[in-house]
């Protein structure tokens, strides 16, 4: 009957403990600040879009540098749900 309990016992005290011995657990979906940054980026490219004037060719620079952003974070994504960060 000790060693019973005392079995018990050690599992009542190492249950609670496992979750701490996994990794991470993964996220379901994009963050919520990655979204917002795409939002973000995908409003300013809208804007520049619309906006008058060349300025001298850097406006449609900085169209092309916010494209590059948005596919960089693509490609994080992908990178994400490839390396189980993210389902």
């Amino acid at each position: 009957m000790k060693f019973a309990t005392l079995t018990l016992l050690a599992l009542m005290i190492v249950s609670p403990a496992a979750p701490l011995l996994h990794s991470s657990p993964q996220q379901r979906d994009v963050p919520a600040e990655v979204e917002a940054a795409k939002r973000s980026l995908e409003g300013a490219k809208n804007d520049l879009g619309r906006a008058g004037g060349e300025w001298g060719g850097h406006r449609g620079a900085a169209i092309k540098h916010i494209d590059e952003a948005l596919r960089e974070l693509g490609e994080a994504e992908k990178w994400a749900r490839e390396h189980h960060d993210m389902k």
